[in-house]
């Protein structure tokens, strides 16, 4: 389950799906222990807390957390690190909630993207102190792409780093105002230097940094077989507006077609699987690498294809020529 704990960010970052900024809506206590309530009684239900930005409600982030976790509940958290500190950080890694940080390159393609200059290396550095595990995502657009293997040595620096996933951007919120998207060629020049950057890492640091797409295809390849690609794709995961409005996908909240139920309406709450049978787009039935993308992203499917049946032409690109790569 994601909760949005609040739709106001200290960010604007020019992607943002969900247009987050100074404004916006907190949820509440009360829709936040009703969605528990309601969609929660799975005992191996994970609850990622998230926005905007959510350490702007730190205080229902600690309420839920030392309730949740009395009855069994997991929590993740998803930040930007700006408003990280070492009592929230303290209070966080004490209660055994994981940690996610958002950030897409150097400094100064981080300012372009995103804003905040340095200060989320600044909690990079605060998280080493505190030795704990972090993964990491990145949004890849037309302004960073170039820069991800430099970028990649600079994390390398940082021990709390385990994982980076590469988020391709989706044409929703404000990255539907402009084209950020990278272009086929960008994508594939990329690819060798990033296993090159990986490699490089590799041979000098422990435990490795692994990237998400690179690590799928190699546990992946030789599996035979096809499964969802995600939770929600599985119809077991539910996203909470702060109104209380419940979403197969955080990515598609918002959008009247997908919308499952309202948390304060009598109506059973199921959230179905995003895909039909969770297949493949037919498109992908012959690729040789199907088995490791799994169709990829069905969200980002429906924003960019148009549908989920349709697959998303860059993530085709940068999930085959990893997979060419590494099978050559």
């Amino acid at each position: 389950m994601l909760l949005t704990l609040t739709q106001r960010c200290n960010l604007r970052c020019s992607y943002c799906y969900a247009r987050a900024g100074q404004k916006g809506a907190d949820m509440s206590p009360e829709t936040a222990f009703l969605a528990l309530e309601r969609l929660g009684g799975g005992q191996k239900l994970t609850v990622e807390l998230t926005g905007g930005e959510p350490l702007l409600n730190f205080g229902l982030v600690k309420e839920l957390v030392l309730k949740g976790r009395a009855s069994g509940r997991r929590f993740a958290l998803q930040s930007n690190g700006l408003a990280l500190d070492r009592q929230k950080l303290s209070f966080l890694v004490g209660q055994g909630v994981g940690l996610g940080i958002s950030l897409d390159g150097p400094p100064e393609v981080n300012q372009k993207t995103r804003g905040g200059d340095s200060a989320p290396f600044d909690a990079l550095r605060l998280l080493d102190d505190f030795k704990v595990g972090v993964n990491l995502t990145a949004v890849l657009t037309r302004h960073n792409l170039d820069h991800l293997p430099r970028f990649l040595l600079i994390l390398a620096g940082f021990k709390c780093l385990r994982v980076v996933n590469l988020d391709l951007v989706r044409p929703l919120g404000r990255a539907g105002d402009e084209d950020l998207a990278p272009e086929p060629a960008q994508l594939k020049a990329m690819v060798p230097r990033l296993l090159e950057a990986l490699e490089f890492i590799r041979l000098r640091r422990f435990p490795p940094l692994k990237v998400r797409e690179v690590d799928q295809v190699r546990r992946r390849t030789g599996l035979g077989q096809t499964e969802p690609y995600c939770l929600a794709a599985a119809g077991e995961y539910a996203a909470v507006t702060p109104g209380g409005e419940v979403y197969p996908c955080a990515s598609l909240a918002g959008d009247p077609r997908y919308l499952i139920g309202r948390l304060d309406q009598e109506e059973p709450l199921r959230p179905a699987p995003l895909v039909a049978d969770w297949g493949l787009p037919p498109d992908c039935l012959g690729c040789e690498a199907r088995f490791v993308c799994r169709g990829g992203c069905p969200s980002r499917r429906i924003s960019a294809a148009g549908k989920a049946t349709r697959p998303y032409g860059l993530e085709c690109v940068l999930r085959k020529e990893i997979h060419r790569r590494l099978n050559k």
